[in-house]
């Protein structure tokens, strides 16, 4: 039986953010971080990974798993300004028109990778249908649970289930949720 080689340093993410303030105004660089830094991660995990050749594609990443394969859509934010992360949904050109650009069909998930708290966001497409932007807290605001995108964090396990439509959000039975999400919804 193989085994799965993991390799994730610790200090990925610290070493990222130095890197991606150090690149501040280059965009697509850090967008090409952000992918390397999802492969590795993906990697160890055991998914198969494959790059698209080219970069005109709705998705940067194509992974294989449950007898199926998903389109992975990669996003990143390397600083914040206030207590959240904003990413953009729309393309750099249609910013003008503020047109919503994933929609079902194009992408099955967007992976956002929050650098500075080395946190990762798998969201299902459905749960960004129509949306512009979206704000990730990796570090809770005053809100009890820390927005609404949390269930979502550190959730690879939504691309490696078997190949059914993702769930929209709040509607995940409680054995696909994070284990965070789960003890947070459980009654006591």
């Amino acid at each position: 039986m193989e085994k799965n080689f993991v390799f994730a340093p610790a200090s990925l993410g610290r070493d990222l953010h130095k890197e991606g303030e150090r690149l501040a105004q280059l965009t697509k660089r850090k967008g090409e971080l952000a992918e390397l830094a999802f492969i590795l991660k993906a990697a160890s995990l055991g998914l198969i990974v494959s790059k698209p050749y080219g970069d005109s594609f709705l998705y940067d990443m194509i992974v294989e798993s449950g007898g199926g394969l998903r389109k992975i859509q990669i996003k990143s934010s390397f600083h914040s300004n206030g207590p959240g992360h904003s990413v953009s949904l729309v393309r750099e050109k249609d910013k003008d028109r503020l047109t919503p650009w994933y929609a079902e069909g194009d992408i099955d998930f967007l992976a956002v990778y929050v650098v500075r708290h080395d946190a990762w966001y798998i969201i299902p497409v459905q749960a960004i249908k129509g949306m512009k932007s979206l704000r990730l807290y990796p570090i809770p605001p005053k809100k009890k649970n820390g927005g609404r995108y949390e269930i979502y964090r550190e959730a690879w396990h939504l691309i490696s289930a078997a190949r059914e439509p993702p769930t929209p959000p709040g509607k995940l039975p409680a054995e696909q949720r994070p284990p965070e999400a789960q003890s947070r919804d459980d009654p006591e």
